[in-house]
């Protein structure tokens, strides 16, 4: 009984950990993570972070000041398809406060003098940039990238605890052991093996214990006793697979489903979903124009039917300030900034994005705290995926989910 308890508390203790982190996508924009911090006395608190925060205040003030004197056309941006970061399995992003003020000291000796005394010093913003426009986004991103590192790390920084809770998620052990050609010979001559090969292959082999709940240490020591007994870690290997397999499926599956989804019979070229009509034109467009070209394959097309539903139809709020999300997968609220521009790129791809969570697929990146190192580490699986990477789009395997799910043949 007692170790039932001890169990079931370890469980609890998980699960709570993972419904009580908030939600902060991974490649969230300068400008949620400036509203997201506005409840820490406007984003400056008593954290040694803090002058990357004032710095990037600074910045994107200027940034607007620029903006606000020019053409609609002339108008700069840090927000396009190139210019988005990605954070693939095999180079994950490693951020804790002494590597980010280590990138923020190269950065104040690299910034031409011009933009420092702006932006770190404290002189005027000018209407016009003081170097070239391109220079100016140049160094405008690299202010973008560790003002979004240094607030990430402010809002995770409460809740490490949960992130640590996370690590179970990490996916990397099973992924890495599946591109291992002839692992199964590699396992059987453990003895053989050149000694950094075993510390790559053990560290792979724990993680993918975790995934299937076990702690780290368990896993450790069970390993380790299969090796010190002179006996093949394949078994354990073996043992583990479906945990690391069902980790890595349930980054792209669907797990919760609409029931006012149209794809029946006859019209397998067609998926008709429900779509609250909005009171302007211009975000009915938006929403049409993007989610429209996003989500077709082939011959296959999704199509927005905008009707005067109720709550649980699919429906968008703007909210001044908010995090973009959505209410639970399958949820039917895409919340949006409504202080951001409809016409950016980054807002654009969110909405083709959140979308994707309505149908109920979830995002496929991982993110956890590591105990060991100190380190929050985060990673995307597929770049190349919508729902993993603003580099992303979509892809067959979501046209092959969505039907999986979704499609209802003729009798």
């Amino acid at each position: 009984m007692k170790l039932f308890l001890v169990m079931f508390w370890s469980v609890m203790a998980v699960t709570t950990a993972y419904s009580r982190i908030p939600h902060l996508d991974l490649e969230m924009t300068s400008g949620e993570y400036r509203s997201a911090l506005q409840s820490r006395d406007d984003g400056e608190g008593n954290s040694e972070l803090d002058p990357i925060i004032k710095m990037g205040k600074r910045f994107f003030d200027w940034m607007k000041l620029v903006n606000d004197n020019r053409p609609k056309d002339k108008k700069i941006s840090i927000s396009n398809p190139q210019t988005q970061p990605a954070y693939p399995i095999e180079s994950p992003r490693v951020s804790n406060p002494k590597l980010i003020l280590g990138a923020f000291s190269k950065l104040k000796e690299e910034l031409p003098a011009d933009i420092k005394v702006v932006v770190l010093g404290g002189s005027a913003q000018t209407i016009d940039p003081p170097v070239s426009d391109e220079e100016f986004i140049y160094w405008g991103m690299k202010i973008d990238d560790i003002y979004g590192r240094a607030s990430r790390w402010l809002l995770q920084e409460p809740w490490l605890w949960g992130y640590a809770s996370k690590k179970q998620t990490d996916v990397r052990g099973f992924y890495f052991l599946s591109k291992v050609s002839n692992l199964e010979g590699e396992l059987n001559n453990w003895s053989e093996l050149p000694e950094e090969s075993k510390t790559q292959y053990f560290k792979w082999l724990v993680n993918l214990c975790l995934n299937g709940g076990g702690s780290e240490e368990r896993c450790s020591d069970k390993l380790s006793e299969i090796i010190n007994k002179e006996r093949s870690p394949l078994s354990f290997y073996q043992e583990h697979l479906k945990d690391g397999q069902a980790r890595w499926d349930e980054l792209f599956r669907i797990s919760e489903k609409r029931d006012d989804i149209q794809w029946m019979g006859s019209s397998l070229s067609l998926l008709k979903t429900p779509f609250v009509k909005p009171d302007s034109p211009e975000i009915e467009d938006f929403l049409k124009v993007n989610i429209e070209d996003e989500w077709k394959w082939g011959d296959w097309a999704l199509n927005l039917n905008f009707i005067d539903g109720g709550y649980n139809t699919t429906h968008v709020e703007f909210i001044p300030g908010a995090t973009p999300h959505v209410n639970g997968l399958a949820g039917s609220t895409i919340t949006m900034d409504a202080n951001q521009p409809i016409t950016e790129y980054h807002v654009k791809w969110t909405i083709r994005h959140e979308f994707g969570h309505t149908l109920g697929f979830p995002d496929c990146y991982v993110e956890f705290y590591d105990t060991n190192t100190r380190e929050m580490i985060s990673y995307q699986i597929d770049t190349s995926n919508l729902m993993c990477s603003r580099r992303g789009k979509l892809q067959d395997k979501h046209y092959q989910e969505l039907k999986r799910v979704y499609y209802t043949p003729s009798k």
